[in-house]
Order: C-alpha cells, then structure tokens, then sequence
C-alpha cells in the first residue's frame, strides 16, 4: 500500500478559518496533515479580543488530527508536501512568505465578503487557486467555487426552536474608513433607533440578542457599555460576543439583522428572515458578495419589516454559495482537493 502524501495546513485567523476547520477530519483520513499557526492564531504573537478565546476550541477540536504543528516558517521542511492549504489570501497573514518557500501548490481561501478582490489580486502573490464561496464570484480560473463547510451542519438545526432577535453587529462606537475610501457606519444610537428595535420585539414577542464582533485591538467591555446605553430602557435582551456555536445561534432566531458579514449567510441559507442593513458592512461595495442579495435594505423600519416578509433565499445561495442549498460544501472542497492530489 503506497504511503500517504502530506499536506500543509496554515491557519492565520480564527474568524476566517472556522469557515473551512471542519474539512480537516476527513482530510486526516486520506493524507498525513501538518499545521502551521501564524498571524492570529500564532500562540505567542497572536492576540484574542474577545471573552471567550475560540483559539482553545480549534485545539480541542483538531489537534489530534495533525501529525506535526509548527508555529516558525523555519521548522517546515517544505519539500515533503504535495499540497498546502491556507484559511486566508491576503499578504498580511503572513501567507506571501509561504507562498515564496512553497514546493507544490499553495490553495488559499477567501478572506471572507469584502471590497478588495483578495481571491484575484494576489494570485501568484499569496496563492496559485483560491476557494471562493460561490459561482457568482468565478470570473477567472484560479478560482475554485468551495462554499462554507462550517454552514454545512446548519441542516441539523432547521427545526430548531425560535428563541430570540438576533442582532449582528460590526464597528460600534466609530465608523471605519477602508483603504478605498468608505467609511462603516458604526452601530451606535441611531443604528438600533433607526431598525426601532423595540417595534421590533413587540412585533415578534422574543427577547433581542446583540452579537458583538471580538477584534484582536478591541475592548468588547467597553463596546456592551456603549451598546447598552444606546438601547432603549423597555428592551428585553442580551449581549454576547464569542460564541462556540454560531449554527445555534443563528437557527434559533426568529429574525437576524446585521451587516453584510459572511456570517449572515447562514440565517440565508437556513430561510430564516434576514435583513442586511446597508453601509454598516461591505453589501454592494467591490467585490461584496450581497450586491445581487434581496435581504439588503436601507436603515429604515418599515423597508427592514417589509424586507423580512420575504425568507426565500434560494435562488441567491444557489449563486452564493457552492453547496449552500444542499448543507454539503465539505464534498466540493474535499472533491477537489482530491483532484489535486491525484494529479
């Protein structure tokens, strides 16, 4: 029996590599995997700014998978890979150097939904293909539609109790203004006045969860401080900032209103009623993949509840997300990665 080839994993950042964590079990069964952590996830350098640090989760969960975990470029002998894989595309994580020491394919995956055409600018820079989320993003052959494995046990969840109003939030006390030139609107006061929260729970009758986005520079203290004394004193709700299991999370709402944060693919792709409210995150800015997205709407009560009337997704999943109609982009991912090997 032929030994097994190897492959490199490099893991930069837990907010992007969650997405695609879950192929890492099956890749285990077939080739011998090794891990790199840089950037973020690196244990000594990297930074956790939220109140719960997922870093640990992605060790209790995949650890034992990984014959060898590096944490220096200088300990990867690089000539015993057939493949590299990396959770990210961009120069910053640390993956241009990887790229530059490689000796067989590096696949990257996209940064996530943003303005900046990562998966296409830095081919030959950081990557030689790149994972995309779906077919609407294919529009050069380096370019592989992948999906979001992590959304793929969204299916054990359909039938889930609805328990609360889940609220997503991105910047909160000041916007951000991008290399581009635009500026996030910040959640602040006139964010949660301008969707009337409060008509919003007496609408649907469950309490409200506030979802804060944990950045690695951030104070998530002092950003529920804000948040609370922004919201109106009758609210029933809660806010949160690390969550284990996002699924959960997301099915068991009634309603989700956020920013175009990848993560509000999976209210989507659930059929859950969604609303994403423009300028608070990339919609139809660049290379955002919600410009064709009928869930976008405008910061305004009336437009959010008529947009949240309509649940039916599908016809943008289909375009949006490799496997995203059918909860099985693992195969697709592990399907390639496959013809890869074999070649």
């Amino acid at each position: 029996m032929p030994s097994k080839k190897s492959i490199l994993f490099v893991t930069t950042q837990y907010r992007t590599g969650e997405r695609v964590y879950p192929i890492i079990p099956f890749l285990a069964k077939d080739y011998n995997v090794d891990l790199y952590k840089t950037y973020h996830m690196h244990p000594q350098t990297g930074r956790w700014g939220g109140d719960k640090d997922l870093r640990q989760v992605f060790n209790q969960k995949y650890s034992s998978y990984f014959q060898s975990e590096f944490t220096e470029v200088a300990q990867i002998n690089f000539s015993k890979y057939s493949l590299i894989i990396t959770d990210d595309c961009r120069v910053q994580s640390g993956i241009g150097e990887i790229y530059n020491k490689r000796q067989c394919l590096l696949i990257g995956n996209s940064h996530g939904n943003n303005a900046y055409y990562y998966p296409i600018k830095n081919l030959n820079v950081c990557f030689d293909g790149c994972f995309v989320f779906g077919q609407q993003e294919i529009t050069h052959p380096h370019l592989i539609p992948g999906g979001v494995p992590s959304n793929d046990a969204l299916v054990n969840y359909k039938n889930i109790e609805k328990k609360h109003i889940l609220i997503v939030t991105n910047f909160i006390k000041t916007g951000f203004t991008d290399l581009n030139g635009f500026t996030f609107i910040p959640n602040n006061k006139d964010f949660f006045n301008g969707i009337d929260i409060l008509k919003i729970q007496q609408h649907y009758n469950k309490p409200v969860v506030i979802k804060i986005k944990s950045r690695e520079g951030g104070d998530y203290v002092d950003d529920i401080n804000f948040i609370k004394a922004s919201l109106p004193k009758e609210l029933d709700y809660k806010i949160i900032v690390d969550v284990e299991d996002d699924n959960l999370l997301i099915a068991e709402s009634v309603a989700v209103i956020g920013h175009g944060s990848t993560m509000m693919l999976k209210p989507l792709q659930l059929g859950i009623p969604t609303a994403i409210i423009k300028n608070y995150g990339y919609t139809n800015q660049g290379s955002s993949i919600y410009g064709n997205c009928k869930a976008v709407v405008d910061l305004d009560h009336n437009k959010i509840m008529n947009t949240l009337l309509d649940s039916d997704y599908s016809k943008f999943i289909l375009e949006a997300v490799q496997g995203g109609t059918t909860f099985n982009s693992t195969e697709y991912y592990l399907d390639y990665i496959k013809q890869i090997m074999l070649s």
